[in-house]
């Protein structure tokens, strides 16, 4: 069974995440993906709201070992300002999340 049969039934997102996750399918089944977005004719600003979804999922659940990698992800459909923004407000939720955890030392006073 070809990969083009396989994923003639996924959805548009399901085939976005093939083409963001990068080294996480083989060049075969992105290639296959791409031929499948290619022949459904989908417009690029569904493409890339279904990326955008996919990367403030991605950074949201993996920021910090993002952070730790000091690399910035790279999208098959979104720009490179784009990527950075959405890493911008993944970060700043993090730290405002990180913000929870802290001890407040004004009421310990005694320590």
């Amino acid at each position: 069974m070809s990969l083009l049969n396989t994923f003639s039934n996924k959805t548009i997102l399901e085939l976005v995440i093939i083409l963001e996750s990068g080294d996480d399918y083989t060049p075969k089944a992105i290639e296959a993906a791409i031929t499948i977005i290619e022949l459904r004719k989908i417009d690029s600003e569904e493409l890339n709201s279904c990326a955008t979804f996919y990367w403030k999922e991605k950074l949201r659940d993996n920021i910090k070992g993002l952070l730790l990698v000091k690399e910035k992800p790279k999208s098959y459909f979104l720009n490179n300002e784009e990527i950075t923004f959405l890493f911008k407000d993944a970060y700043d939720e993090w730290k405002e999340n990180q913000k929870t955890f802290e001890i407040d030392t004004t009421k310990y006073w005694f320590v």
